[in-house]
C-alpha cells in the first residue's frame, strides 16, 4: 500500500505542463510510490496558475481536474465539491467561485456578486445562493 503525501501546486503543475523533464520525470517516479493528496487550495492555485501563467482555456483546465480526480493515485480533498465546482466553472462560474460555493455543505451562500455562478443558479445545480 502507497504511503499518501501532500503535494504543493508546482508538482502537479509539472504533472499538467511537462515543461521541466527532469521534474516531470520525478513526479511520476513519486507516484510510483506515493498517492497524492491535493487540498482545496491547491486545486485554486492549480487553476490560477493554469489560466494566467499558461493561458489554458476553461475546457482545458476542467478537463485536467477531471484526470486527477479519476486517477487512483491521487486523492482530492472534497472530491464531490470539486466535481461540482468542475460542472460550473464549464457553465462560465469563475472557478474560486464555484469551489466556494460547491464546499458549503448546502449552507445558503450570500455574495454581492449577482453574476456569481449565474448559469449553474439558473439550471439548478448548487446550493442556495442569496444576494445582499
Amino acid at each position: 500500500m502507497s504511503v499518501v503525501i501532500a503535494v504543493d501546486t508546482n508538482i502537479i503543475i509539472r504533472l499538467a505542463m511537462r515543461d521541466d523533464e527532469t521534474q516531470y520525470q520525478k513526479v511520476i517516479a513519486s507516484l510510483t510510490e506515493h498517492r497524492f493528496f491535493i487540498s482545496r487550495t491547491v486545486q485554486l492555485e492549480i487553476e490560477w496558475v493554469l489560466r494566467s501563467r499558461y493561458k489554458r482555456s476553461v475546457v482545458e483546465i476542467a478537463d485536467f481536474f477531471v484526470l486527477l480526480v479519476q486517477k487512483n493515485q491521487i486523492i482530492c480533498e472534497n472530491e464531490q465539491a470539486l466535481i461540482n465546482a468542475i460542472y460550473c466553472y464549464r457553465l462560465g462560474a469563475d472557478f474560486a467561485d464555484a469551489l466556494h460555493l460547491t464546499n458549503t455543505q448546502n449552507l445558503p451562500f450570500y455574495t454581492f456578486d449577482e453574476r456569481f455562478c449565474k448559469k449553474a443558479i439558473q439550471e439548478g445545480k448548487v446550493s442556495q445562493v442569496n444576494f445582499l
